[in-house]
């Protein structure tokens, strides 16, 4: 699923609105604006170079299914009101059930801050091992001050009108999640896993408040 370029350009001017509009999970657009998890998951899609592992893919596997034509699998620690597979579905991601270097990219996408902060180097260094050399992760987070705001709006909307606009507000939060992650935080346990080239793609149609952080297996 690809935007035109018209669509691109419309939802660049309004994405201070859209940056507020409450859209609901899983929901592409609303007043013909995209919704930012969609426009995640495109540049995310964009990014990957084959048959993809997702991991936190969120309720629907929408990566894989809606950007990827079905090339890859989707995994996450929660099943999201049945709309995964048994076989999506771990309570540790700490150890991936793949054998070393089953994919070509490996997604998380606003994934890496509520992996408790105590199991990021182990979780990366699964990605690492998954990944065949010349393979890539793809990992996309916001500013810090865009988490923040975003998750404080989407939260205030679920106590004034009861609806679940925030997917993190259908699970239990771990103590160790957090709203964010530094980009130097990023780019260092990406390193220490063992990846290199790392660079930081900022998503235009967001004025650059979101990023995708793309690193090789060499």
């Amino acid at each position: 699923m690809k935007r035109s370029v018209p669509q691109k350009m419309l939802d660049t001017v309004t994405f201070p609105l859209r940056a507020v509009l409450p859209f609901r999970a899983g929901e592409r657009s609303r007043w013909g604006l995209t919704s930012r998890a969609s426009e995640r998951l495109e540049y995310a899609a964009r990014e990957t170079v084959g048959y993809t592992l997702d991991v936190g893919c969120g309720p629907g596997n929408r990566l894989v299914v809606d950007y990827l034509g079905g090339n890859g699998f989707g995994i996450d620690v929660f099943d999201y009101n049945g709309s995964l597979s048994r076989e999506q579905v771990f309570d540790d991601l700490t150890t991936f059930p793949f054998e070393d270097a089953r994919f070509d990219s490996v997604t998380l996408v606003a994934t890496l801050h509520h992996i408790p902060r105590s199991s990021r180097d182990k979780e990366l260094s699964e990605v690492y091992r998954v990944l065949k050399p010349g393979g890539n992760v793809v990992l996309t987070q916001a500013l810090p001050i865009a988490e923040i705001l975003i998750h404080k709006i989407t939260r205030v909307h679920a106590r004034l009108f009861g609806r679940h606009y925030d997917i993190d507000l259908l699970r239990d939060m771990h103590e160790e999640e957090e709203d964010h992650v530094r980009d130097e935080e990023i780019v260092e346990r990406l390193a220490r896993a063992g990846f290199r080239d790392i660079r930081r793609k900022p998503f235009g149609t967001q004025w650059g408040t979101n990023r995708a952080f793309v690193g090789w297996k060499r």
